[in-house]
């Protein structure tokens, strides 16, 4: 089982197509995990534009 959250400096719906096209990568090699979108106005450093968190239980 896995998820990932997904932060995203100043998101537009514009952008969709390159996180979809990302995420289909990374399926490809690891599976589908559910996954949410969080539009933001900043993260911590500012030149970071993406933060993925990503949880995992492995049995």
């Amino acid at each position: 089982m896995a998820k990932l959250t997904v932060h995203v400096v100043d998101w537009t719906p514009d952008k969709m197509p390159a996180l979809l096209e990302g995420i289909s990568r990374a399926a490809a090699k690891l599976g589908v995990p559910p996954a949410t979108l969080l539009g933001v106005a900043a993260l911590d450093i500012p030149d970071h534009l993406v933060e993925i968190e990503a949880t995992a239980v492995l049995d």
